[in-house]
């Protein structure tokens, strides 16, 4: 294992497990609030942002998520910095590097974009959505084939059955029926209302997440 791979190995790693962290403890700090338990099948990624309850640790989970972010978007850096030379295809190398990056980025602007402002929330969550699916879909073309990197044998078919499985995953999400009531909400009184126990566009947020750290697995599988 040379210099290159450790670094992207170790950034990929380290980004995944600052954002599980943070999105621990931010979940705990969200129960502590009287608001309920956090449910990661109804709420939305924004609820889970204390700065706007003007917390005076918010800026340490905004602080963890942006820091995670930055660690997986260098690790894209760096992975093509070390496989410039020896892919044969680099520009759909480019162009999965930037769908990962938007993807990366939109994710970030969900925390922040309220459902109040929906078209907003709603492009963000689309954009997200399939910018993910495209990712998976690149790599699938990409990292699917052994004449790419040189790629041993077994390889490839790593990467062909993570890739497969992601992109059904992002499908049934996707083309889920019950968007037609994934805003619904029952008001119980002034303040309070109560939502469905499986949210649609919650659930596409957070799986479309979990699709992208998962997407990370074939570069990694690439890098040896």
């Amino acid at each position: 294992m040379d210099a290159f791979q450790s670094i992207v190995l170790i950034l990929i790693v380290a980004g995944a497990i600052v954002f599980i962290f943070s999105f621990l403890a931010m979940t705990l700090s969200f129960n502590k609030t009287g608001s309920g338990k956090y449910s990661f099948l109804s709420f939305f990624p924004y609820e889970l942002n204390q700065f706007k309850r003007n917390s005076k640790r918010s800026w340490i989970y905004e602080t963890l998520i942006i820091f995670a972010s930055l660690l997986l978007g260098f690790s894209l850096i760096f992975y093509l910095l070390h496989v410039h030379f020896e892919i044969k295809d680099i520009y759909q190398l480019y162009i999965l590097m930037i769908v990962m990056f938007i993807a990366l980025l939109s994710f970030n602007l969900l925390f922040f974009i309220k459902l109040s402002a929906y078209k907003l929330h709603l492009v963000f969550a689309i954009i997200f959505a399939f910018s993910t699916l495209l990712s998976v879909v690149l790599e699938l073309l990409l990292l699917g084939r052994n004449d790419v990197l040189g790629l041993n044998m077994s390889t490839p078919i790593i990467n062909i059955i993570i890739s497969v499985i992601a992109i059904v995953f992002m499908i049934v999400l996707i083309c889920n029926p019950a968007y037609k009531s994934w805003a619904k909400l029952v008001k119980v009184d002034a303040q309070t209302y109560n939502r469905p126990k499986f949210n649609y566009l919650a659930i596409l947020e957070w799986g479309a997440f979990i699709v992208h750290l998962v997407s990370y697995i074939p570069l990694i599988v690439s890098l040896f």
